[in-house]
């Protein structure tokens, strides 16, 4: 995984000005692609492979909405979660104005305290131009 160090620009963060690696991500990778990885790498098609990650990723998104955490086998575990503000006391929240939106967290699988997921990351700095 390569990397680049930037200085934190934001004034009101308390590492404002120090310099921090950020992650470098050179591509998109599509489904499509995937599909024609998967497809290579064992005995099932394309096709198939399209419509089974079109069907996870419906009923997955499903979830997801209704509140539910979707465990990934080999990935993590995945939910939603709300941003908002803090407010004096709960009779002063209101949804509409204090709800920003959703993130979404995944949480790695971890198996005796090794998260596979980062597992064997090689670090290297991108080479600055």
């Amino acid at each position: 995984m390569e990397y680049k160090i930037v200085k934190e620009t934001h004034p009101t963060l308390k590492n404002y000005g120090k310099y921090k690696a950020v992650a470098m991500h050179y591509k998109t990778v599509t489904p499509e692609e995937i599909a024609d990885e998967i497809e290579r790498n064992c005995s099932a098609k394309k096709s198939d492979v399209d419509l089974v990650m079109a069907e996870f990723t419906d009923t997955l998104v499903r979830h997801l909405k209704d509140g539910d955490r979707v465990r990934i086998p080999g990935l993590g575990l995945a939910k939603l979660e709300i941003d908002s503000e803090k407010v004096a006391s709960p009779q002063a929240f209101r949804s509409t104005q204090h709800i920003h939106g959703v993130k979404l967290h995944l949480l790695p699988e971890s198996k005796q305290g090794m998260q596979e997921l980062y597992k064997d990351i090689k670090y290297t700095r991108a080479k600055t131009k």
